[in-house]
């Protein structure tokens, strides 16, 4: 397994990279940590210089480039350093260009990106969080391990199955890397009001999982509005991790205020696995 961990400047970077740790030793994955020197910033730098001093301006952008390729070497070097000491393959680049743009050119040749969910990629304030992930996932392609919470290990995990395509293919990119088939616990949960219905939406994730090699998990239906039933049954059971297909919302605004998935980001209880 490929993973892509980006080196982001906030707190929770280090959940982050717990969380990749794990990973990568369950699955003899190996890692690839990437800083990106935001090229923006040191544009603005050389055309805030007043008339007659692009020289100086100029000057000025060299060295925050040095400075902010510096610390991402180190940032970089400091990260592979704790893979290593904990018996994980993983290699450090440093880049200059628009992060979210990179981080989408890198996570197409990974099998798996973890991230931060507070990203902090901005070099002059804090990211919305999951700015980064919605770039990413709206370019399609690679699923998405979001480290939501302080790290713990993933002993509970629950799969959202709101029925069709999106369901199925995050269920289905789970599978592929077999994430947590050895988990103690794995929870299908539909949320419909009949028994029907909700056999209907849990039926092609079983299967997924079945041809997969998983062994059975359990199974359960509840009838309520899908927000409210999603979350209140995740603290329930003690959800470590969350399985989520895609949204219909294209703005981050939108998705927190929106979807299971802003709520359960804001929640900052649990480790989600998110695929369009």
């Amino acid at each position: 397994m490929e993973i892509l961990l980006p080196v982001s400047r906030g707190s929770s970077f280090e959940d982050a990279v717990r969380l990749a740790i794990d990973t990568a030793k369950a699955h003899g994955g190996r890692v690839r940590v990437l800083n990106v020197v935001d090229a923006a910033e040191i544009r603005r730098i050389e055309a805030g210089a007043r008339p007659g001093a692009i020289h100086l301006a100029r000057h000025a952008a060299d060295e925050v480039r040095k400075r902010m390729t510096d610390e991402g070497m180190a940032a970089v070097v400091g990260t592979v350093r704790r893979f290593e000491a904990a018996g994980v393959p993983a290699r450090g680049e440093v880049r200059e260009g628009e992060p979210a743009r990179e981080f989408v050119a890198a996570a197409g040749s990974s099998d798996l990106l973890v991230s931060a969910a507070a990203s902090h990629f901005a070099p002059d304030q804090e990211d919305a969080p999951g700015r980064l992930v919605l770039a990413v996932m709206k370019e399609g392609g690679t699923p998405v391990l979001l480290s939501g919470a302080p790290y713990r290990p993933v002993r509970t995990v629950v799969a959202g199955c709101g029925g069709g395509t999106r369901t199925e293919r995050a269920v289905g990119a789970m599978a592929r890397l077999s994430l947590w088939k050895a988990a103690p616990r794995g929870i299908l949960l539909a949320v419909d009001d009949t028994p029907a219905g909700g056999e209907e939406r849990i039926a092609e994730p079983r299967r997924i999982l079945a041809d997969a090699g998983y062994p059975a998990w359990e199974e359960t239906i509840l009838p309520g509005p899908r927000m409210e039933t999603v979350l209140s049954f995740c603290e329930s059971v003690g959800a470590d991790a969350v399985v989520l297909g895609g949204w219909g919302e294209h703005r981050w605004d939108d998705l927190l205020g929106l979807s299971v998935t802003g709520h359960l980001l804001q929640d900052g209880c649990r480790t989600l696995f998110l695929y369009m």
